[in-house]
C-alpha cells in the first residue's frame, strides 16, 4: 500500500509533503510574477532562463522528494531513508544558491535592452520586491524540513530494521542480499533525478539551444528514463544481458558527467556561465550516485540465482501482493503494522 502506517511514517511523509506544497506554491508565484514582468525580447539572452529554470528545478526536486517519501512507506528501506535526508540537504543548498542567481538575473534584466532599445522588462511591475521575499522564504523552509527529516530518520531506521527481519527472512545472508537489491533501486532513482536536474540546467542555461550539443543533451533525458525502467526489469528478472547494458549506460553517464565537470571548470566559453554552482552541485552528486549504482549493480549480478528472484517478483515468505510494474523501481511492500507484544512473540518463533 502506498500509505503511511505508523506515526513516524505519517510524520516523515507529512514533512516532505508540507515542504513540497509550500515551496512549489512559492516558486510558482515567483514564476508567474516573473512572466508578468519580462517582455518577449528578453528570451534572446540566456539570463532570461535563470528564474524559470531555478523555479522548475525546485518544483521537480521537492515534488520528487515527496513522492519518494510515499514510496518509502511501501518498501521501508533504510538506505532510501538516509539517502532522502542527504538529498534534501543537497536541495536546501541548491535553493540557497538559486536565490543569489535569481537576484543577479533580475538586476541584469531590469537594466537590459535589445539592439533596438526595447527593454527586457516592464519596470513598472514590482517584480523583485515580491520575488525577494518569496525566494528568501524557501531557504528556511527547506532547511527546517531537512533537520526534521534527519531527526525522524533514526527512529524510522529502527522500525524498518524490524520490518526487514519480519517480512524478508531471519537468515542474515538472505537479508543482506535483499538489502543490496534495495540499495541499487534507491541509487538508480536518485541518480536519475540528479542527472536530469543537471541536464535541464546545463542545456537551457549554458548550452542555450546551440546545436548539436543542445539536442544531444536533451535527448539524454528520455534515454535515462528508459534506462531506469529497463534496469528495474532486468534486476527483477535477473536478466544477465540486460543488466550488462544497464551497467554500460551507467558507465557512459559517469564519463559524460566527468567531461561536463572538466568543461565547467575549464577556461572555455561554457565555463563562463550563469548557474554554474548549481550545475557543479548536481553533476557532482549525480556522478557520485552513478558510481555507487555501478558498484551495487555488480553486487546484484553476483547475487543472481541465489533465491531472490521469487522475492523480487512478490512471491516472498508472506506472499504479500505487490505490483511488478516497470515504473516501480523498488521490489516489494513491507509492513510494520504489528503490536510490540506480537513482534516479540513472532521473533521468538523465528529464532
Amino acid at each position: 500500500m502506498l500509505k503511511p502506517e505508523t506515526r513516524l511514517e505519517w510524520a516523515f511523509v507529512g514533512i516532505t509533503a508540507t515542504q513540497a506544497i509550500i515551496i512549489i506554491a512559492l516558486q510558482t508565484a515567483i514564476l508567474v510574477k516573473y512572466l508578468d514582468w519580462v517582455n518577449l525580447v528578453v528570451y534572446q539572452v540566456p539570463v532570461s532562463y535563470v528564474t524559470p529554470v531555478a523555479s522548475a528545478v525546485s518544483i521537480i526536486s521537492f515534488g520528487f522528494q515527496a513522492v519518494l517519501s510515499v514510496d518509502l512507506c511501501r518498501i521501508k528501506d533504510k538506505v532510501q531513508l538516509w539517502t532522502q535526508c542527504i538529498l534534501n540537504i543537497c536541495f536546501s543548498i541548491s535553493i540557497g544558491m538559486e536565490y543569489f542567481q535569481v537576484k543577479g538575473a533580475a538586476e541584469r534584466i531590469s537594466h537590459g535592452e535589445d539592439l533596438y532599445k526595447a527593454p527586457f522588462a516592464d519596470n513598472s511591475v514590482p517584480y523583485w520586491d515580491v520575488a525577494d521575499t518569496l525566494s528568501v522564504a524557501c531557504i528556511p523552509v527547506s532547511s527546517a524540513c531537512s533537520l526534521c527529516m534527519c531527526a525522524l530518520a533514526y527512529n524510522l531506521h529502527m522500525e524498518f530494521s524490524w520490518s526487514l527481519y519480519e517480512h524478508i527472512s531471519p537468515d542474515l545472508r538472505m537479508t543482506a542480499r535483499h538489502v543490496k537489491y534495495l540499495a541499487y533501486f534507491v541509487f538508480l532513482k536518485v541518480s536519475l533525478l540528479l542527472l536530469n536536474l543537471f541536464l535541464i540546467t546545463y542545456g537551457l542555461v549554458d548550452v542555450h539551444y546551440q546545436e548539436p550539443e543542445f539536442g544531444l543533451t536533451m535527448a539524454i533525458i528520455p534515454v535515462s528514463i528508459i534506462h531506469a525502467i529497463l534496469a528495474s526489469i532486468c534486476v527483477e528478472k535477473e536478466d544477465m544481458l540486460g543488466i550488462a547494458l544497464v551497467i554500460m549506460f551507467h558507465i557512459a553517464a559517469i564519463v559524460y558527467l566527468i567531461t561536463r565537470l572538466i568543461v565547467l571548470n575549464g577556461d572555455g566559453l561554457l565555463a563562463r556561465t550563469l548557474m554554474k554552482e548549481e550545475m557543479l552541485l548536481f553533476a557532482s552528486f549525480a556522478l557520485s550516485f552513478n558510481i555507487v549504482s555501478v558498484a551495487f549493480a555488480v553486487l546484484c549480478v553476483l547475487n543472481f540465482g541465489k533465491g531472490l528472484k521469487p522475492l523480487l517478483q512478490g512471491q516472498g515468505t508472506n506472499n504479500m501482493p505487490t505490483s511488478t510494474s516497470a515504473l516501480e523501481l523498488s521490489p516489494r511492500h513491507l509492513s510494520v503494522r504489528t503490536m510490540d507484544t506480537e513482534r516479540m512473540s513472532k521473533r521468538f518463533d523465528m529464532d
